[in-house]
């Protein structure tokens, strides 16, 4: 019996973990930091899953020493916490971070969006990406949508001379991507939003338009703290 409720607590960890690939010619942590990353944004490991460390070790074939190092990169982001009597297990939905990290990612997207406004675009260099937006909006695939999404924001900001902005925004955009794919991968059109979206800003960047287009991301970046009224004409 003690067997059995031990491998049914795991069965979420066991699910979530699959697939995890691991190479072993290049560092290990920086790898099971991102799998893990992805899986907890993803909610593939929900809130208060056990993490243990023993069983992510042996799950996804790996010594304790990188994993450790994941680990505390992850409790540092606040998508782990360590509960006594439990271990370490799956943050639950922080409001209050997400708040913090949804004020954070507009300040420096506004600032991109200024620099760019000035500096001009590399139309070449978006719009592959801008046709994989339309057809993953077009196919209402918020998951799919969400990847190209990423790729985008970071495109500007490395456009902009700013690549450092969008590794700032990734530090604590975690806990908005949480609330992001739980909620917006539920309601029709929200990745068709998006998309147009993200058209009004280039128009308003090629126009010069800094402020507008400053004003335009910031509208953006705070629609994750929408609920489901969402208008797609």
């Amino acid at each position: 019996m003690a067997q059995l409720e031990q491998d049914l607590d795991q069965a979420p960890l066991v699910r979530a973990l699959a697939g995890i690939e691991i190479d072993r010619a290049t560092a290990i942590a920086p790898q099971l930091y991102q799998a893990l990353r992805a899986r907890i944004i993803d909610n593939r490991l929900p809130p208060g899953v056990n993490v243990n460390e023993s069983d992510v070790s042996r799950l996804c074939d790996v010594s304790r020493t990188p994993l450790r190092a994941a680990m505390q990169q992850l409790a540092a982001e606040g998508l782990i916490v360590t509960r006594p009597q439990v271990g370490s297990v799956v943050a639950p939905l922080d409001e209050d971070r997400m708040l913090e990290a949804v004020l954070i990612r507009s300040a420096l997207e506004q600032a991109v969006v200024r620099q760019l406004s000035a500096k001009g675009l590399d139309e070449g260099g978006l719009s592959e990406n801008l046709a994989m937006q339309e057809q993953a909006a077009s196919d209402d695939d918020y998951a799919a949508f969400f990847k190209f999404d990423e790729r985008f924001h970071r495109m500007l900001a490395g456009q902009a001379g700013l690549p450092r902005a969008w590794q700032l925004v990734q530090t604590v955009k975690a806990h908005v991507d949480r609330q992001r794919l739980a909620l917006m991968s539920s309601i029709p059109g929200r990745s068709m939003a998006a998309y147009r979206d993200h058209l009004r800003i280039l128009d308003l960047i090629r126009a010069g338009d800094g402020e507008g287009a400053a004003r335009e991301m910031d509208r953006h970046v705070r629609t994750v703290l929408n609920g489901p009224d969402v208008k797609t004409d």
